[in-house]
């Protein structure tokens, strides 16, 4: 079984077309072609569709996808213990994470854990809450920096209880209250980043029977938060992003007061790589001593 047509072909349900999985990935459009032509040869299946907007799996295909992901994180096991026993750390790290871990953490924590594992690589995707539970549990990321989520399976080192915070407008007027009692956001013009049930922000309305105006959806909490810098409305936002930051709004505390329980996260212990073993336990180290 050939490793390298397994991996071409979940970066062309990635990327959605062979030209942009050649050009991630290092190979010619004619040379894509050919590999998933010998793959689709080797299973006796047809494994994409074309159409005007790209190429895309067909339903056989993607029912094989969390049996490849397995098979390929295997590979990389392997590989690694391989280079273990002859004395050498190498290997690729998959993360997965929020924009405010991305920015506060992991930068700090790779370069330090690098001094002393020059060899090993990183990749980092940056994904909302339910995405990074799903992501683990389908091996699409070695190890998630996220929020706890009730109902995934999955192993969870907690690091943070990270604070949420109202964001408000300068001058606006529930600015004057500090703490602000949550029941004030009921019907208050809201933006936000991700409303549904895996999202923290639901977590907390949710609990609390809160039901804001919801007046639009945006991208990441950075656009969120130039949204409410321009009246737009009001939202929740993690303490550990709003670290730093500065501009055209105000921050309260909460009561009840609100958060989420940041850590890491990971499928399953036996899975685990070498070079993720180690840098489960070197970030672990870091989060607790941080």
């Amino acid at each position: 079984m050939n490793i390298k047509r397994w991996k071409v072909m979940l970066a062309v349900d990635d990327y959605g077309s062979f030209t942009r999985a050649g050009e991630v990935l290092g190979y010619t459009q004619s040379g894509i072609t050919q590999m998933m032509k010998a793959l689709e040869k080797e299973v006796g299946l047809s494994l994409f569709i074309k159409d005007k907007s790209g190429t895309a799996l067909t339903r056989e295909a993607q029912s094989l996808i969390p049996a490849v992901r397995a098979l390929l994180n295997a590979d990389e096991v392997v590989r690694q213990e391989i280079a273990s026993l002859k004395g050498a750390q190498t290997g690729t790290i998959t993360i997965g994470t929020y924009l405010s871990c991305s920015i506060h953490w992991i930068p700090r924590i790779i370069q330090a854990f690098q001094r002393s594992h020059p060899d090993i690589l990183f990749k980092i995707t940056e994904g909302l809450e339910g995405e990074l539970a799903d992501w683990i549990q389908e091996r699409r990321v070695d190890i998630g920096f996220l929020s706890y989520q009730p109902g995934h399976h999955y192993h969870f080192l907690p690091a943070l209880d990270d604070e949420l915070l109202a964001v408000l407008p300068s001058g606006h007027p529930l600015s004057a209250y500090d703490p602000l009692p949550i029941e004030k956001l009921n019907g208050a013009p809201f933006v936000i980043t991700e409303y549904a049930p895996g999202s923290d922000v639901h977590r907390v309305l949710k609990e609390h029977n809160i039901r804001p105006d919801i007046r639009f959806v945006s991208i990441n909490e950075f656009s969120v938060l130039s949204m409410v810098e321009q009246n737009l409305g009001i939202t929740i936002l993690p303490g550990l992003l709003l670290r730093g930051q500065n501009g055209n709004f105000v921050t309260r505390h909460i009561t009840p007061a609100v958060s989420r329980q940041l850590g890491l996260a990971y499928s399953s212990p036996d899975d685990l790589s070498p070079a993720c073993r180690a840098f489960l336990e070197y970030a672990k180290d870091f989060l607790l001593d941080d």
